[in-house]
């Protein structure tokens, strides 16, 4: 077999193959050899039809068959001995082959661009300084009042609504009928299905009545009252307002098994609420990294691999949405932007990725099979499994490559990290990340 390769662009490649007549015609007697022990042709016991006779019946279905497995088969052996890293279907074109005769074809395709990074340390970078004060605890702890706090009827008639309060109200409207509920529950200066009537009930006493108009936003669930304003009868029926526990070693028992008492539940909180933010300061240096990884280090990158990026990216939130209960086209109505939007953020990921791992050749970083099973037993731990159960599946889905990078990841950050200037400052409001989407 004879290859040429040669360049259409700097990640498009041009294959030329001639496969030798003998190749052409052992691969056409495969063909025949299979139709006749398949097929009954009238006048021949099955398997004893000559070549002649089968190519009178099935002559397209043989050039086809032909065609199809030289060009599958010495495209792929082609590429393998030549190796390149195809990341694209190959187009193909070719004159239909023919028995006896030396077969030629073209390919056409994409490749995995060669990135030689020319600058990945010395970047000024800003770090987030990760401090947790008395009133962060404060609130947590305020958060989970409200989780355990229990939720009573309202008896005194002279009570009036307050916020976070729940009223239990019927809706009705004449001109409007579709806009009738009743025992409907509106959650006061919160939140309500129908817009408007939190901030309605605010001081209202159970039994009372008002007017109320509702303005209904463009993009309201209620397609028709979109954008219009309709006049109902509020009528308050009933108020729950929660009980909050207070907060002592009762609460904390509650709130985190194996905790026994309020000052220790702090320090949880306090564990907790560092760990996140130190995850978070991390986080703003890679994305600061990223940001200067593909700045100071231009390269094309094919299309193909930027459309796959997004397609597992758009199949990533379509599978996150179903598991909650919604549709895609419920949220992202409009496809075609999605697409458009999915492209920007899927080409940097694309590139970030390339460049992360050119750099870890350069450096010569790889992960071990202890730091990959130290990363198993924290998976284990988080998911309450065995390390076994978590390998075996990782395994089975083709998953421990993922995890092999994440690990040769780390140690590419780190060493950018450690040999760049990092500036520690107050709080950092946060740009969103065009990689930080469905990276799997």
């Amino acid at each position: 077999m004879k290859v040429e390769i040669s360049d259409v662009g700097s990640t498009r490649k041009e294959m030329k193959v001639v496969v030798p007549r003998q190749e052409v015609d052992a691969v056409t007697g495969d063909i025949y050899r299979d139709i006749s022990q398949k097929v009954t042709i009238k006048g021949f016991r099955k398997g004893k039809a000559p070549r002649h006779i089968i190519k009178m019946y099935y002559s397209d279905y043989i050039q086809s068959e032909l065609s199809k497995k030289l060009v599958q088969e010495k495209f792929e052996q082609a590429a393998k001995e030549q190796d390149l890293f195809v990341v694209s279907m190959p187009d193909i074109s070719n004159d239909p082959p023919k028995e006896n005769e030396d077969f030629t074809f073209t390919a056409q395709f994409d490749v995995k661009p060669e990135v030689k990074p020319r600058k990945y340390t010395g970047f000024s970078l800003q770090k987030p300084k990760a401090e947790i004060d008395e009133k962060s605890i404060q609130d947590v702890l305020a958060r989970l009042q409200e989780t355990y706090a229990s939720i009573n009827d309202v008896t005194d008639p002279e009570y009036r609504i307050q916020e976070k309060d729940y009223a239990i109200v019927d809706v009705t409207s004449e001109e409007h009928p579709n806009l009738n509920r009743f025992k409907m529950t509106v959650e006061a200066g919160i939140r309500s299905a129908l817009p408007g009537l939190e901030q309605a009930v605010a001081g209202m006493k159970a039994g009372e009545e008002k007017k109320v108009t509702i303005d209904f936003p463009e993009d309201h669930f209620l397609e028709e009252m979109r954008g219009t304003s309709a006049e109902v009868n509020l009528k308050l029926d009933s108020i729950k307002n929660q009980e909050l526990p207070v907060i002592d070693d009762e609460l904390a028992k509650k709130a985190r098994p194996g905790v026994e008492s309020i000052d220790e539940l702090k320090e949880v909180i306090r564990k907790d609420l560092q760990e996140r933010l130190d995850a978070d300061a991390r986080n703003h240096l890679e994305r600061q990294i990223r940001d200067q990884l593909v700045k100071e280090n231009p390269f094309d990158v094919p299309e193909s691999m930027v459309r796959f990026q997004a397609a597992m990216m758009i199949r990533g939130m379509s599978e996150r949405l179903s598991s909650q209960g919604f549709k895609m086209e419920d949220i992202y109505p409009d496809t075609e932007s999605l697409k458009d939007e999915t492209m920007a953020s899927a080409e940097n990921l694309v590139r970030t990725s390339l460049l992360l791992e050119s750099i870890a050749k350069d450096l010569g970083m790889e992960s071990t099979d202890e730091e990959v099973q130290q990363e198993i037993e924290k998976l284990a731990e988080r998911y309450n499994m065995a390390p076994e159960m978590i390998r075996k599946g990782m395994e089975e889905r083709g998953a421990m490559e993922e995890i092999e990078f994440g690990i040769v990841e780390k140690k590419v950050y780190n060493h950018i990290i450690d040999n760049s200037q990092v500036e520690e400052v107050g709080q950092i409001e946060e740009k969103s990340d065009d990689t930080s989407a469905d990276r799997s």
